[in-house]
């Protein structure tokens, strides 16, 4: 069976991890953290303790990148403006898999790599937004893609959600609800995990940019209202809608592709 390694297990990398180690993939599994590398043992997956910011990172990492078939990357950019931090860990990255016989690698990145748009945005869209957040992850895809001793599948992913992580609490915490009627672009843990499972078991590997985005929602406030209701919250005031944060992105490709629907 194949080696699967996950250069990140946090939100989306553990439950992803434990997915993959009950489909039978042998698993591989990074944290920064030594709780969560106990937790990685507890659940069969084998741990490593990677801290890419640091100066001893080189050894642990080739370590974690042995014998591996497939790369998942689920680690997540900063949201510091001036912080070039994000590149240089995937630099780093970059430089070892080179090192290995790694063909396959996955990239969850995100839709904020889009600018608003009055047209919808699919994921041959080359709109993107000059946000430094958005400027360095596309750096990032760049330099994946360019790479000839692998192939990379960039999914940019939507506004992420769970039972564990609900962005209505936060909207529910506002004095009003801006933007009720503009589209909203969200991704579930579920459906994310899915796609990625179905990509690793295509036979043959091309470099692919993937938008994974609920097509089940008209809008922000039908998402956020059914959130609401399911957890017993009441929605502030609706406020105004600006359109020029218009942005609808359109994930429906690799549910075509992969022939995988969306369950959320």
């Amino acid at each position: 069976m194949r080696t699967i390694g996950i250069l990140g297990c946090g939100w989306l990398g553990l439950p992803l991890a434990v997915n993959l180690k009950q489909q039978g993939y042998n698993i591989k599994g990074s944290t920064t953290t030594l709780e969560k590398l106990t937790l990685l043992e507890e659940v069969g997956i084998d741990s490593y303790l990677i801290n890419l910011n640091s100066q001893d990172y080189l050894e642990p990492l080739l370590a974690f990148l042995e014998n591996i078939d497939s790369l998942i990357i689920t680690i997540p950019p900063s949201r510091k403006a001036d912080n070039n931090q994000y590149v240089t860990t995937f630099n780093k990255i970059i430089h070892a898999i080179e090192t290995t016989a790694i063909k396959q690698l996955i990239m969850t990145s995100s839709v904020s790599v889009y600018a608003p748009s009055n047209k919808t945005i699919t994921d041959t869209s080359t709109n993107y937004s000059s946000a430094p957040t958005a400027v360095h992850i596309r750096a990032i895809e760049e330099a994946l893609l360019s790479q000839n001793t692998f192939h990379t599948t960039i999914l940019r992913l939507g506004g992420l959600y769970s039972e564990d992580r609900r962005p209505v609490v936060h909207i529910c915490k506002r004095e009003t609800f801006d933007n009720p009627d503009l589209p909203v672009n969200m991704a579930h843990q579920t459906d994310i995990i899915n796609f990625i499972s179905k990509l690793l078991t295509k036979e043959n590997y091309t470099d692919e940019i993937y938008n994974i985005v609920s097509p089940n929602f008209a809008n922000r406030l039908d998402y956020y209202s059914e959130e609401a209701n399911k957890y017993r919250l009441t929605l502030p005031p609706l406020g105004k809608n600006n359109l020029e944060e218009y942005k609808k992105v359109d994930g429906t490709r690799i549910s075509r592709l992969l022939d995988t629907e969306y369950q959320f």
